[in-house]
């Protein structure tokens, strides 16, 4: 029992000491925020720094002291971030729906990232490697494949080691910078931008597959079979094509997916173009 107590004491008095001589010290840096706020931040943030996709998921290649934005939701991080070794960045975490557990692997670095909170936290990566970002907060059924990922290097040619090829410079910040309208070139990014972020990859691929929707491969200029006032009929797909289908999507259905509607996706007609723009160059 002496013994018992002694080691409880000892642990308390070390906590203390640990949350002040610690180097895993929860963020001190707290702000308010809302879900929507959040996202809206991160999306924006990604589509001005996007570089690639891996599996679906946006890459971002931050600028050193700079903000960097990552997105907790089930069951994926967002984005993807290339970090330059001993360069320091400015993290705002939060989670778009319920509590999540930031755990960065091996390092063992843990976080509690909750919704409604943007977490300030102060990172300076100083060996490089792939790093996993894993949550250890149970978060429903599929908890299990939350694993993100944190890549740092020293030099760009590193990227190759970590199965980073053909990324590309982020049209949107280029756009900003030079104060111009985007070239069709940036336009076919951003485009891209709009597919990985949202979701569109989901139904429709890219490499010729078609499961439960049509995929954008080879799609524009092609003769589309669809259904009309329950008629089938033939309509070339065009810019009004396309438009037409994200806006009202039940106004023409592709003949062989009529049990599976697209939703709304509720896009401006800037970022209409620009997912036009992407299609035409697949």
């Amino acid at each position: 029992m002496v013994i018992a107590l002694v080691l409880c004491i000892t642990l308390f008095i070390w906590m203390i000491m640990w949350h002040v001589y610690g180097k895993q010290n929860p963020s001190s840096t707290t702000y308010r925020t809302s879900t929507t706020e959040f996202s809206k931040l991160t999306e924006a943030y990604i589509m001005q720094n996007m570089v690639g996709s891996d599996n679906g998921i946006p890459i971002v290649r931050p600028e050193p002291n700079t903000n960097v934005f990552l997105m907790a939701e089930m069951w994926r991080w967002s984005p993807v971030l290339i970090l330059e070794k001993d360069q320091s960045y400015k993290f705002h975490i939060s989670s778009k729906d319920i509590v999540h557990g930031l755990s960065i692997q091996p390092v063992n670095m843990n976080f509690q990232v909750y919704p409604g909170y943007d977490y300030l936290l102060e990172f300076k990566p100083t060996e490089t490697g792939e790093y996993k970002v894993i949550c250890n907060e149970f978060c429903g059924i599929g908890h299990h494949t939350m694993i993100g990922k944190i890549v740092v290097i020293e030099k760009d040619e590193d990227l190759k080691l970590y199965g980073f090829k053909d990324l590309k410079k982020p049209a949107g910040k280029a756009a900003a910078k030079k104060n111009e309208p985007l070239t069709e070139a940036e336009m076919a990014l951003m485009g891209e931008q709009v597919y990985t972020l949202k979701g569109c990859g989901a139904c429709h691929k890219t490499d010729g597959t078609s499961l439960i929707a049509p995929s954008w491969k080879g799609l524009y200029g092609k003769d589309e079979h669809v259904i009309v006032d329950g008629k089938k009929t033939t309509v070339k797909v065009d810019d009004e094509y396309i438009k037409e289908s994200i806006q009202n999507p039940t106004s023409k259905i592709t003949v062989g997916y009529e049990n599976t509607p697209m939703p709304v996706m509720g896009l401006s007609d800037e970022e209409i173009a620009q997912v036009i723009a992407y299609i035409k160059t697949l």
